[in-house]
């Protein structure tokens, strides 16, 4: 009799620590998001601003196509980021909603 109460006991600790490991993985990879995202205004800024006659003329002796290049490769890991967040909820979603398996 008490065996069925453990079971399901089990199973609520086993769901919430999935849940708590989940939780902790979306904040991870979104702080990484968010850096990769902020540091990707850089070079664009970069690309942009030469010959605007601003401070940033210093950063001119690097040509504007290493600039964009740099952007993209910035750019391009922020949007895999965000696609991995997005695959994964879905993922923990789905299991979710598909309850313990035996």
């Amino acid at each position: 009799m008490a065996a069925p109460i453990a079971k399901k006991k089990r199973a609520v600790r086993q769901d919430e620590k999935r849940r708590a490991e989940f939780e902790a993985s979306q904040k991870r990879i979104g702080r990484r998001r968010n850096f990769v995202g902020l540091l990707g205004v850089f070079p664009l800024l970069a690309s942009l601003g030469c010959g605007s006659g601003t401070f940033i003329d210093a950063l001119c002796v690097i040509p504007r196509d290493w600039w964009l290049l740099i952007w993209a490769g910035l750019f391009g890991s922020f949007l895999g980021l965000t696609i991995r967040l997005v695959l994964e909820r879905r993922k923990f979603q789905r299991e979710a909603a598909a309850g313990p398996t035996a």
